[in-house]
């Protein structure tokens, strides 16, 4: 087997970072890896059925957890099941803009070049990955077979339907929403003895404050939003579910959770949420704002708290100290984390670039037994998340952004985050070669 020589520089640099270990140097990253099927001219087009996803062991090729999910031309996903599944969208080839899935810590060494191609196996790839931060790269091998590739027995994530919710269960967490809402009510967590523990949470409350000439008119926010689940992808890496619906406020769309495609791995998931503005409602909305928070029922006091700004955990107790009265909730920021022995929960939001100049994204803290909040399931405020200013007031147009959760196995701190923050900060780079069968 060798490696095409497309750069050799690169080469030798990548070789010297793997050489002399067998064993994933990348197996601390959280991170699921995402490659289209343009990213591979070399496979590309050929039939789903004979690929299989490898890492090298130190002896020989074995199998990963992998999938590939088909997407059209206008970038949708193929679906495969529920009332608005598209199978006929698809043509059961990997190619244009499909996207193999797999996680980074399931990568491998570099194989030697001298090593076998697995047996029955006609071609293959390299995919290199690399974490730069860290100074550590890893490395999978997509192959294609004459006939039936080996493939992986381990499923990350399961979509099921129990007690009237759509859930996703997985070794990190379990997460169930009311079916058709757009909200989830269930979030447990995995704890320290290594089992996902009981419900945490109240419910997500995403809240919208509207205000027209300055005066309140209305509150709207995920109990008036339906959302219905109309379709999903259920494969051993990630569920990806379709869900359409919706609120429209003063002709504003705001979809809080629906028409959108809402991903699930192991470790994290994540809710795209668009935006659309209409043209001369800056100035007539001006002072309105969006909360975006977890309500934590009584089950989570005794966890901590911090941020990005506000860096000493506080005590989630049910009663606000003074040190939780003198948060900065001025300072702009995009993550927080809650943790403890009851489980463990980094909270992240992404807005688009444009609003940069406009919208102002702080601290939302309040935690007291006394205070309600309605509609909840649980008197009292546990209540964490961000608070979005100016958002109303961008140019007309429309917008998409992102709400990340992402679980930890083990206490989250000031130390260890930062491997949360590079999925999206500092993510892998990946680099794929051709290899020639000898």
């Amino acid at each position: 087997m060798k490696i095409i020589k497309i750069n050799l520089l690169l080469s030798v640099v990548f070789i010297l970072l793997i050489a002399g270990s067998a064993q994933a140097q990348l197996n601390y990253r959280e991170d699921a890896v995402v490659v289209r099927a343009d990213m591979i001219p070399a496979i590309s087009g050929t039939a789903i059925n004979v690929l299989s996803l490898m890492r090298f062991n130190g002896k020989n090729f074995e199998p990963i957890p992998f999938q590939i999910d088909e997407k059209t031309k206008d970038n949708n996903f193929v679906y495969t099941n529920g009332q608005k599944k598209n199978p006929q969208d698809g043509n059961n080839k990997f190619d244009g803009k499909d996207e193999l899935v797999f996680m980074a810590w399931d990568s491998g060494a570099l194989a030697p070049p001298n090593t076998k191609f697995p047996e029955n196996s006609i071609s293959g790839v390299q995919i290199l990955l690399t974490d730069y931060v860290r100074n550590n790269s890893g490395a999978v091998y997509l192959f294609v077979f004459s006939a039936n590739p080996p493939l992986s027995k381990i499923d990350y994530v399961q979509n099921l339907t129990e007690e009237g919710r759509n859930v996703v269960k997985t070794e990190r967490y379990y997460f169930g929403e009311p079916i058709g809402k757009g909200y989830f009510d269930r979030l447990a967590l995995i704890g320290p003895d290594g089992k996902v523990g009981p419900n945490l949470v109240d419910r997500i409350k995403g809240r919208g404050h509207i205000q027209s000439m300055g005066v309140l008119k209305f509150n709207a926010g995920e109990y008036n939003t339906p959302a219905p689940l109309v379709a999903w992808i259920d494969g051993p890496v990630r569920v990806i579910r379709r869900m359409e619906g919706g609120v429209e406020i003063l002709g504003l769309k705001l979809k809080l959770s629906g028409g959108s495609d809402n991903v699930f791995y192991r470790n994290y998931f994540y809710t795209p949420i668009f935006f659309s503005l209409p043209p001369g409602l800056s100035s007539l909305l001006k002072g309105s704002y969006m909360i975006y928070t977890i309500d934590f029922n009584s089950k989570f006091k005794g966890s901590y708290y911090f941020d990005q700004v506000n860096k000493t955990p506080t005590i989630i107790d049910g009663k606000m100290d003074s040190q939780e009265k003198a948060l900065d909730t001025k300072t702009n920021h995009n993550w927080y984390a809650v943790g403890g022995d009851k489980g463990n929960l980094i909270e992240r939001m992404i807005v688009p670039a444009q609003w940069r100049d406009y919208v102002n994204m702080t601290t939302f803290y309040i935690d007291d037994d006394k205070e309600q909040d309605p509609p909840e399931d649980e008197p009292g405020r546990h209540q964490f998340g961000f608070k979005l200013e100016g958002m109303f007031e961008a140019p007309a147009g429309k917008y998409n952004y992102y709400i990340y959760y992402m679980v930890p196995d083990k206490k989250v701190t000031k130390e260890n985050v930062s491997v949360w923050l590079d999925i999206l900060d500092h993510p892998l780079k990946i680099q794929v070669q051709p290899l020639v069968k000898e």
